[in-house]
């Protein structure tokens, strides 16, 4: 298959290129800073802006005799720390802008890209309700609430795109491996106080069970290691 990913120069987007990469795989990677990736067989790195709907065409359309089959998209908002209480300097809607460039882009193909997924949060939408209460706390103050709110803001924009969408909302990541993934439904009943995923078992399922398994189309899974 032959990929798009936006946010590819972030911690997961650098683990969907290799892992996909080394599943044979085809990538395109739009990113501000084509340096900021190094050059390797299969990744074709365009600059460009997510935001921009003229950037995404030239991407989409950047190589004719393989042509598109998905776009992922792995971007995040930076804060300036790593803590959740820190200030987020990324543009407010970030994630719902880049989300309206993207469909509007995927559209205009001939023939139209259909397949999007995207990383989402545990906690978006109609998960809150299953997240302990510290952390629905923390996700209605500080710093980490405007992503959330993004978030949530780009969630009627994808299923009101008749697009194959995917919401893949994880749960707090950390630097483990892939591990055993589990999905608890698409709110997350049952998950527990305070769970947690690989980085790298987040970009596996993107690649293995959305991307080449073709699961969770219109649907939110939330994924946790076991």
């Amino acid at each position: 298959m032959h990929i798009l990913i936006l946010g590819g120069t972030g911690r997961v987007g650098r683990l969907i290129i290799a892992q996909a990469l080394s599943r044979g795989h085809q990538v395109t990677a739009l990113v501000r800073s084509p340096s900021s990736l190094t050059p390797q067989p299969n990744l074709n790195i365009i600059e460009g802006q997510s935001t921009s709907q003229s950037d995404i065409s030239t991407a989409l359309s950047s190589s004719p005799t393989n042509p598109l089959s998905a776009v992922i998209i792995a971007l995040a908002s930076v804060r300036e720390t790593e803590s959740p209480f820190s200030k987020s300097i990324s543009p407010p809607r970030l994630m719902t802008d880049t989300h309206k460039a993207v469909i509007a882009a995927m559209k205009s193909c001939s023939p139209p890209i259909t397949r999007l997924i995207t990383i989402s949060s545990f906690g978006v939408g109609d998960s809150k309700p299953f997240v302990f209460w510290p952390m629905r706390y923390l996700l209605s103050h500080f710093g980490i609430g405007a992503a959330f709110e993004d978030h949530n803001a780009l969630e009627p924009v994808v299923r009101e795109s008749g697009l194959e969408w995917t919401l893949v909302r994880s749960v707090m990541m950390g630097d483990g491996g892939k591990g055993e993934v589990k999905v608890f439904g698409e709110r997350g009943e049952g998950i527990g106080w305070m769970p947690k995923i690989g980085r790298e078992a987040v970009a596996g399922f993107v690649i293995e069970e959305c991307l080449e398994g073709g699961k969770w189309v219109d649907g939110t899974p939330v994924i946790a290691n076991a």
